[in-house]
């Protein structure tokens, strides 16, 4: 079996009461199995040979009950938070991007996740649209300087789930983020 590199001795050291060496993950419930499992960066759970049928199962359970999510009462953790989209970057911040209506949405509008900067340009190059990515609202600031605010669409994350784990002995929080895709 290829070890679970990184978290897995923190993890199940907390979990289990036992020192990092101690610790393996097929001495775990289910739940804390899967929690050691998805918790792993480098492989993630699927590289994991040990880990894949404890993840598989967790996976055919969730499509006759969606809800479901094993616990690890050990580790503190419940279910899984989910962040679909990542963070904006430095200097902007979330938004809802107005998308205008689709052919099945009945003529209502729909929003997109976005992100929103505050900018300086040259006043004559203004556009006037009201689409994502074009400067919507321009106030002079200066003769040559217009300030408006762009948006853009934000990304979707690669590992939308995460676990926050408090780490015992600084009690330091740390978020692992993970998929359930195979």
């Amino acid at each position: 079996m290829k070890p679970i590199r990184y978290l897995l001795p923190a993890i199940a050291g907390a979990m289990l009461g036992l020192s990092a060496g101690q610790a393996a993950a097929q001495d775990a419930e289910f739940g804390c199995k899967i929690l050691l499992c998805v918790a792993s960066q480098n492989p993630s759970w699927q590289g994991v040979p040990y880990c894949v049928p404890p993840v598989m199962k967790l996976l055919a359970i969730r499509k006759v009950h969606p809800g479901y999510w094993p616990a690890c009462p050990q580790a503190g953790t419940g279910k899984p938070g989910r962040e679909e989209y990542e963070d904006c970057p430095a200097g902007s911040t979330p938004v809802n991007i107005s998308a205008g209506t689709g052919g099945g949405d009945n003529g209502r509008e729909r929003s997109i996740p976005g992100c929103a900067k505050p900018v300086q340009v040259a006043c004559s190059s203004l556009i006037d649209r009201d689409e994502p990515g074009y400067y919507t609202r321009a106030r002079r600031v200066a003769d040559q300087l217009c300030s408006t605010t762009t948006t853009f669409p934000r990304a979707k994350r690669k590992d939308p789930y995460y676990f926050d784990i408090r780490n015992k002995e600084t009690g330091k929080i740390s978020r692992h983020y993970f998929n359930l895709r195979h």
